[in-house]
C-alpha cells in the first residue's frame, strides 16, 4: 500500500512539474490505469449516453463508407450528427478520467470525421463540387463553430499565451478568438501573424515586449485622474501586434480577431470589434481601448485606416469613447453568436476578481462543493447589493462606477470548455506589474498545465467544426476549378 502511494505522488508530481503534454498525459494515464479508469473508458455502459445506438451509428457510418456509399453515408452522418451532439457536449462525461472521456464517444467522432472527409472527396451522385459546396455550408451553418475567448486578467492574461501555445502545438488553435483587456493583447498578438510569424511568437516568447505598466508620479495621477502611462502601454501593444486594420489583420493572418470595448456614455452600448462589423478600425487602438481599465488608463478614441489622411488613419467615431472591455463584455457570447454562428466556446479565464469564485469549480468532494456554495453565495450577494443601488438611484458622480460594478458582477464568466487560471493568493502583488523574464516562463508554464487537462474534450469537442473547416477548404478549391473548365 505504501509503494503505491509513493508511486502514486511519483505520478501527481511528474504531471505537476511537466513542460510538455506528452510527459503530462503519460503520467495521467499511468493514474487513470492505477484508478480503474482505463477500464471505465473501455466500457460503453453510462448513464450519461445512448451506448447502443451510437455504436450502431457508428457501424452504419464505417459500412457505407467502406461500401463507397456516399448517398447513404450522408443520411446516417446527418441523423447521428444531430442526434446525438447533446450528449456527446455533456462536460461530466470528462470529468471522470484524466486522460479522456468514454472510448465510444471518441470513437464515435473519428468515425464521423472520416465519413465527413470522405464525403467531401469522393463522388455524391448528381451533386457537382459546386453544390457540394453549398451543401456543406448549410451543414456548418446549422452545425456552428467553435471560438477561444481570452479574458482580462492585467498580468495574469500573459497566462493565455501558454493556454494558446498549448492548443497550437496540437493544431486545436480555433481561427476565431475573441479577448478583452490583456486578453485583446493575446488575441491581436495571434490574430496578426501568418502561419510561419505565429510558428516563431509561439517558440520564442523571450522575444515578447514585457514593458506595458508604467506607474505615474503622484503628481500626475492627480492631474490627469489616471494612474498608469497610456502611451508606454500604446507602444507595447504596437511592439507585439503591429499597425493593422481589423480587415488587414484578417487577410494577413486568416483568423477572425474580435476585441470587447465598453462605453463611457450610458446611453451607447458595447462593442465587439471585427473584420465584419468594424474593418477600418485599428487593431492597437482596439486593444488600447480594451485595456483601458478605469482608474488606471482614461478612455479612449478608436482610430481607423483612411488612406487619404497624411498618416493614413483618421478617430473612428470621434464623439465617443472607450474603455476596459471586461466591464460589459469580457465574454462577449451572444455577439460571437450572432456575428460568427459561435455555438461552443473555449474560454481561457483569468480575472482576478473572478478567480475566488471558480477556482474550485473542478473539484469534487464535500469541501469543494461547500466553497462552491458560499462562492456562488458571496456572488449573488454582490450583485443584489449593486442591483439595488442602480434601481433606487445614486448620485451622478459615482453612477457610472456603479453600473461598471454591476455589469462586473452580473455578466458570466464560464464557457462551454474552461481553462481557468489557478488561484494563487501569493500571486496577486504582481498583477499591476511588468513581468520578469522569469515571471513569464512561469505564467506560461501556468497556462499549459491548465490547458492539459481539457486537452482532449477540446479535441472531441471541435473534430466535426474542424472537420467542417478542412472539407469546405478544399471543396471551394475544386468548386473553383470547376467553373473555370466550364467557362473555357
Amino acid at each position: 500500500m505504501k509503494r503505491q502511494s509513493r508511486f502514486r505522488k511519483a505520478l501527481q508530481e511528474q504531471m505537476a512539474n511537466a513542460t510538455r503534454y506528452d510527459d503530462w498525459y503519460a503520467a495521467a494515464a499511468e493514474l487513470d490505469d492505477i484508478d480503474g479508469l482505463l477500464d471505465w473508458r473501455e466500457d460503453d455502459r453510462t448513464p450519461m449516453l445512448h451506448g447502443a445506438l451510437i455504436r450502431e451509428h457508428m457501424d452504419a457510418l464505417k459500412s457505407h463508407r467502406e461500401n463507397g456509399d456516399t448517398r447513404a453515408l450522408t443520411r446516417v452522418l446527418q441523423e447521428s450528427l444531430y442526434r446525438h451532439l447533446g450528449e456527446l457536449s455533456n462536460p461530466d462525461l470528462y470529468a471522470v478520467a484524466r486522460t479522456g472521456t468514454k472510448r465510444l464517444v471518441t470513437e464515435f467522432l473519428w468515425e464521423v470525421e472520416r465519413g465527413m472527409q470522405y464525403v467531401c472527396d469522393n463522388p455524391l451522385p448528381g451533386v457537382t463540387d459546386s453544390e457540394k459546396l453549398q451543401l456543406f455550408r448549410d451543414a456548418e451553418r446549422v452545425f456552428g463553430n467553435t471560438a477561444l475567448m481570452l479574458s482580462g486578467g492585467a498580468a495574469f492574461g500573459i497566462y493565455h499565451f501558454g493556454v494558446t501555445r498549448a492548443l497550437w502545438s496540437q493544431d486545436l488553435l480555433p481561427p476565431v478568438i475573441a479577448g478583452s483587456s490583456m486578453g485583446a493583447i493575446l488575441a491581436a498578438a495571434i490574430c496578426t501573424r501568418d502561419r510561419s510569424e505565429l510558428a516563431t511568437f509561439f517558440s520564442h516568447p523571450e522575444q515578447v515586449n514585457r514593458d506595458a505598466l508604467h506607474w505615474l508620479r503622484p503628481d500626475r495621477i492627480w492631474n490627469e485622474r489616471h494612474a498608469m502611462d497610456p502611451e508606454r502601454l500604446l507602444a507595447h501593444i504596437r511592439a507585439n501586434v503591429g499597425r493593422y486594420s481589423f480587415r488587414e489583420a484578417f487577410r494577413h493572418s486568416g483568423r477572425t480577431l474580435n476585441i470587447s470595448v465598453s462605453p463611457t456614455r450610458t446611453r451607447q452600448k458595447p462593442r465587439l470589434l471585427n473584420e465584419l462589423a468594424s474593418p477600418e478600425v485599428m487593431v492597437d487602438s482596439a486593444v488600447l481601448a480594451s485595456c483601458a481599465v478605469p482608474g488606471i488608463y482614461p478612455p479612449v478614441t478608436l482610430r481607423g485606416r483612411d488612406k487619404q489622411a497624411a498618416d493614413g488613419e483618421t478617430d473612428y467615431m470621434p464623439t465617443e469613447t472607450w474603455i476596459d472591455g471586461s466591464v460589459h463584455g469580457d465574454l462577449p457570447m451572444m455577439r460571437m453568436a450572432r456575428l460568427h454562428n459561435v455555438n461552443k466556446t473555449i474560454v481561457s479565464q483569468a480575472n482576478p476578481h473572478v478567480l475566488p469564485f471558480i477556482s474550485h469549480r473542478h473539484n469534487r468532494g464535500v469541501p469543494a462543493s461547500m466553497r462552491q456554495a458560499a462562492g456562488t453565495l458571496v456572488h449573488a450577494q454582490v450583485a443584489s447589493v449593486l442591483e439595488m443601488t442602480r434601481n433606487v438611484g445614486s448620485p451622478s458622480m459615482i453612477r457610472p462606477y456603479i453600473e461598471q460594478a454591476h455589469a462586473l458582477a452580473t455578466q458570466s464568466y464560464l464557457g462551454d470548455i474552461n481553462i481557468q487560471f489557478p488561484f494563487k493568493p501569493w500571486l496577486y502583488r504582481k498583477v499591476l506589474s511588468n513581468p520578469s523574464e522569469k515571471d513569464l516562463a512561469m505564467y506560461i508554464q501556468l497556462g499549459e498545465q491548465a490547458t492539459w487537462p481539457q486537452m482532449a474534450m477540446v479535441r472531441d469537442q471541435t473534430v466535426v467544426s474542424r472537420a467542417f473547416r478542412d472539407c469546405i477548404a478544399r471543396l471551394k478549391q475544386r468548386a473553383g476549378a470547376e467553373r473555370r473548365r466550364v467557362t473555357d
